[in-house]
């Protein structure tokens, strides 16, 4: 559903008379403004307004509580080590897989771009909130507004965004339990599992929670009852690392996006790109665990993580299979070739590294005039 575009030029700002301190806050308090634009079939989109964060006002028949029409992006914003540097990385990105989720789910489009400006002024507002060496989460979402109940493209919608200081994730290695494919998929060729909707996520918890009563972190989805594809880790993407069972070359391997299995992880794209720049082999894939299990039998696997805007880098220490077989993952360490920690140390230097020079994947917010 395309739609003419809201223009950042326009955007109206109404800053809170109550503003709270940046120190001390607990997690998962949300930062003192928000954005929101509205959007009709009859009228388009409003102008952005960035005001003081409330709770949103919605009638108890509005679409995005009954039929799921709404999706949402998560992303970050840095603060380097020594405090003087807000930035962002590829947001451009994120806000165009936004986009592309929109249309999924039969809501209207907007161009990225004024969005970003939006968000940079959001930030540029609320950004002594990240204090130095620390980030703030950013959700930008669109939901369906229009009430009566009716199983239809919604007639209105709201985009806004909202920022939240979320705490850290621990540093410690996953234990992964494999999904049985038998009972439980997360996403299925022609459905909507490479899109961002909510509706790809409540269905999951389920198995969450009992992969959490057993001990382990995240799910390891698989996909087929003979493939047993590994798909993706949590809400994560999948990366594992071993060495070609016929020539013993070194590869890393994870899902194709072909599979319309995954999310087009922002992360997962980066550290593609990045890897294969320092000219190491990546293959994206079908692979199955099936496939992990005899590599690490073989002692070819040579490690595994997982890679996504929560837990950033995460590395595996642990899988167990749909029959209840564990098995172990090799944690190198940086020294030894690891490539997760590699990516790890190379991301964080431009989310936090005191630098000042230009990065064309780094997008940095001026203060607030």
């Amino acid at each position: 559903m395309s739609s003419s575009s809201f223009q950042f030029k326009d955007t109206i700002i109404t800053k809170t008379s109550a503003p709270k301190s940046s120190e001390g806050l607990p997690p998962y308090s949300n930062t003192d403004h928000m954005v929101e634009i509205d959007w009709t079939v009859a009228d388009g989109w409003t102008a952005p307004r960035i005001v003081p964060y409330a709770p949103l006002a919605l009638d108890p028949t509005a679409s995005c509580l009954h039929y799921a029409t709404q999706c949402f992006e998560g992303l970050k914003a840095f603060r380097s080590q020594d405090g003087k540097s807000l930035r962002l990385l590829r947001p451009e990105l994120n806000l165009a897989r936004l986009n592309v989720s929109a249309e999924r789910a039969s809501l209207p489009t907007f161009d990225a771009d004024e969005l970003l400006k939006v968000l940079v002024k959001l930030l540029s507002i609320d950004g002594h909130f990240v204090q130095p060496g620390s980030f703030v989460y950013i959700r930008p979402y669109l939901i369906g507004t229009m009430t009566g109940l009716g199983v239809c493209a919604p007639t209105s919608v709201k985009l806004g965004i909202v920022m939240v200081l979320m705490p850290s994730w621990s540093d410690k290695p996953l234990r992964l339990y494999s999904s049985n494919p038998k009972d439980a998929v997360r996403a299925w060729p022609g459905g909507f599992g490479s899109s961002k909707l909510g509706a790809n996520y409540g269905p999951t918890l389920r198995e969450h929670s009992i992969a959490q009563k057993d001990g382990y972190d995240q799910v390891l989805w698989l996909f087929g009852e003979e493939e047993r594809l590994v798909t993706e880790a949590g809400a994560s993407n999948f990366v594992a690392v071993w060495k070609n069972a016929k020539s013993g070359a070194v590869e890393v391997v994870t899902c194709s996006l072909e599979t319309n299995l995954i999310l087009p992880g922002i992360n997962r794209r980066s550290a593609i790109e990045y890897l294969r720049a320092e000219n190491k082999t990546v293959l994206e894939t079908k692979f199955s665990i099936d496939d992990l299990d005899k590599a690490a039998e073989e002692g070819r696997l040579l490690e595994a993580f997982a890679i996504g805007t929560a837990f950033f880098v995460a590395p595996v220490k642990e899988i167990r299979t749909p029959e209840g077989k564990s098995v172990s993952v090799p944690l190198p360490s940086l020294e030894d070739g690891s490539i997760a920690l590699e990516l790890r140390k190379h991301f964080s230097g431009l989310m936090y590294d005191n630098y000042t020079e230009a990065h064309p994947w780094v997008v940095v917010i001026p203060k607030d005039n």
